[in-house]
């Protein structure tokens, strides 16, 4: 855990401060500035774009009765490179991107399910069969206002309250 730690904040943002300073040199400092929050802007519509993909397709899985794992990986992997796009610098923004890539991240997504599913004690929950009955993923449901529509007047009368008044019309 220390090695993690170690990396996270220690060499990953020294490493971001190099190549900055580099591409900085290169280019100059304010279109390294704009490249920067260029690449946020674009990584930040790519997220959501990507987000709404997967959630579509775990929505689908559902109703199929599968269980959306893939999908489940997937959204986190969109979370997780949009957080480092985020970030500001060139490293981090390189490797959000990747995790935005639909390739890269299905190949990731299911190198990092078959790899659990070798070693049953990575998986921390229990699986369970998924059963959805007669939805369609695709029927789209439209409701016509009332406003334009004759209105009828009536009165519900409860099939208890018959039995009640029957019961009390043979008393008598």
């Amino acid at each position: 855990m220390f090695k993690v730690f170690f990396i996270v904040f220690i060499v990953v943002p020294l490493l971001e401060l190099y190549v900055l300073i580099e591409v900085g040199s290169e280019i100059g400092a304010l279109p390294t500035i704009l490249l920067t929050i260029l690449t946020a802007l674009i990584g930040g519509l790519l997220m959501k774009y990507q987000g709404l993909q997967v959630v579509q397709q775990a929505q689908i899985a559902v109703a199929k009765g599968e269980a959306p794992e893939q999908q489940v990986i997937e959204g986190m992997m969109i979370f997780i490179g949009g957080a480092m796009l985020l970030l500001p610098g060139l490293v981090t923004d390189f490797l959000g991107f990747m995790f935005l890539l639909p390739p890269v991240r299905v190949a990731l997504a299911k190198r990092w399910l078959a790899k659990r599913a070798r070693d049953p004690q990575g998986f921390s929950y229990v699986q369970t069969e998924w059963t959805v009955k007669d939805v369609e993923p695709t029927r789209v449901r439209h409701y016509q206002s009332t406003r334009d529509a004759d209105v009828i007047e009536g009165e519900v009368v409860d099939s208890d309250d018959k039995k009640t008044d029957q019961d009390d019309r043979s008393a008598r």
